[in-house]
């Protein structure tokens, strides 16, 4: 399952996600505004969301920037948020880190580029062997 979450800033690109993911069969969730409202919190939809994501899903979030849903979704211990403004950022996130939530910055991609970013973070596996240590590390940090 896929676990969306994104704020007002984020709002129009990810109802074309949205529209993408159903086209070609992924299921998902959404934490969000059910319309564009400027008064939004996106802290409070990371919040729900990352409780969905340690589950064993998958994140895709978006806010304007893609800082402030980084901020708020790496605050749980099991979240590994990455920022990816390229499809690299996806795979060597997923890679090397495995990040298991995909952030986005809607003002600064676009939607090609976005799908191109889901997509690859979607379809990128964890490397585990010598990487597995450091993803250990990651919940031991306070």
């Amino acid at each position: 399952m896929i676990v969306l979450a994104y704020d007002h800033g984020a709002f129009e690109m990810f109802q074309k996600i949205k529209a993408y993911l159903k086209k070609n069969g992924l299921e998902y969730i959404e934490f969000a505004s059910k319309e564009y409202d400027a008064l939004d919190n996106f802290s409070s939809f990371a919040k729900s969301a990352n409780n969905e994501v340690v589950k064993g899903n998958i994140g895709i979030y978006g806010c304007r920037s893609g800082l402030g849903m980084s901020m708020a979704s790496n605050r749980k211990k099991g979240i590994r948020g990455a920022l990816c403004i390229q499809p690299i950022f996806a795979e060597m996130s997923r890679k090397h880190n495995d990040a298991n939530v995909c952030i986005l910055p809607c003002d600064y991609i676009c939607y090609k580029r976005a799908i191109r970013i889901i997509n690859t973070f979607l379809n990128t596996e964890f490397l585990g062997g010598k990487y597995q240590k450091r993803v250990e590390e990651l919940d031991e940090i306070e």
